[in-house]
């Protein structure tokens, strides 16, 4: 289990030193303010999603050492107001869009209005400090999110949690392909090193917002953090994926009330259950011309629009 060692009153001094954000500053906490500008999110720390390293090629006549990027995957303490939140392993890059994403996914934020300041300090430890305006919101018990998919609930238990979406969104085959193509195009850690997951959202003619992120989920919390502070709706929009459509991407994608879900490969039995239920179209292996519908089809129209 990955923990923090310190606490979070320990470091507060060098957080002040890393503090996110450009052109205006963090107003002085010395009477409890926690007030920034409109750009306090903006900043990325200088870090990539790849990192160069050294390793052997094997062949049949051959040994031949290779120097080349593999991403990078790092784990990252989320504090909110002052309590120990989370550990989340990912890719460090567009850290305040994911913890965004990750705090609205849980139900802590409902809107950007609700943060008063987020700090991203790599040079403290590998921390996310967040203070809420509203200080006395009771939080969940810390937990450490791994880079894959967790379990332990029932579909019953999952199902409950949301209302079904209705909308009238629908696409074209041919949309769905030339998107995946668009993504597919976008992604430049894979391109790059491979072996990293990558989403977008989209409104059915161009991608919105794109990331990448060794855990899948963690692509779709970071789409949603962006979405949030550029006020990008999510709403009646399409989630494309390259990775295992599992249970949490179909949460996720419902509490984006996004109605349309698609993925270069396969969903699992329990995420086309949970869509089938909270009204969602769930399409797998969309690769060229061919794809599988697995749940809500009226949406796919096989007819250009006019």
């Amino acid at each position: 289990m990955v923990r923090a060692g310190y606490e979070l009153r320990a470091i507060l001094p060098v957080l002040k030193r890393f503090v996110l954000g450009l052109g205006n500053p963090l107003l002085s906490d010395d009477e409890g303010a926690f007030e920034v500008g409109a750009s306090r999110f903006q900043r990325e720390m200088s870090n990539d999603s790849t990192e160069k390293v050294s390793y052997l090629s094997l062949s049949a006549n051959e040994i031949r050492p290779i120097e080349k990027p593999v991403v990078r995957e790092t784990a990252w303490t989320i504090y909110v107001n002052g309590q120990e939140l989370v550990t989340i392993l990912c890719t460090p890059n567009k850290m305040s869009f994911l913890v965004l994403g990750f705090l609205a996914s849980e139900g802590i934020i409902q809107s950007l209005d609700d943060v008063g300041v987020l700090r991203v300090c790599e040079d403290a430890g590998n921390v996310v400090d967040v203070r809420l305006r509203d200080e006395s919101l009771s939080l969940p018990g810390k937990r450490v999110l791994l880079s894959g998919c967790g379990g332990g609930v029932t579909f019953e238990d999952l199902k409950a949690s949301h209302a079904r979406l209705t909308s009238s969104l629908a696409v074209t085959p041919t949309q769905i392909s030339k998107l995946m193509r668009d993504l597919q195009r976008s992604a430049e850690a894979y391109r790059t090193a491979g072996g990293v997951h990558a989403s977008a959202l989209s409104d059915g003619e161009r991608l919105l917002a794109v990331a990448e992120d060794v855990g899948r989920h963690n692509t779709l919390d970071k789409i949603r953090g962006e979405c949030l502070y550029h006020h990008i709706p999510t709403k009646d929009r399409i989630i494309l994926t390259t990775g295992r459509i599992s249970s949490e991407m179909v949460n996720k994608a419902v509490g984006m009330e996004t109605p349309i879900l698609i993925s270069r490969t396969s969903p699992t039995d329990l995420a086309v259950r949970l869509a089938d239920s909270w009204g969602i179209t769930l399409v797998g292996y969309a690769r060229g011309k061919r794809m599988n519908v697995y749940t809500h089809p009226e949406r796919i129209t096989p007819k250009e629009k006019p």
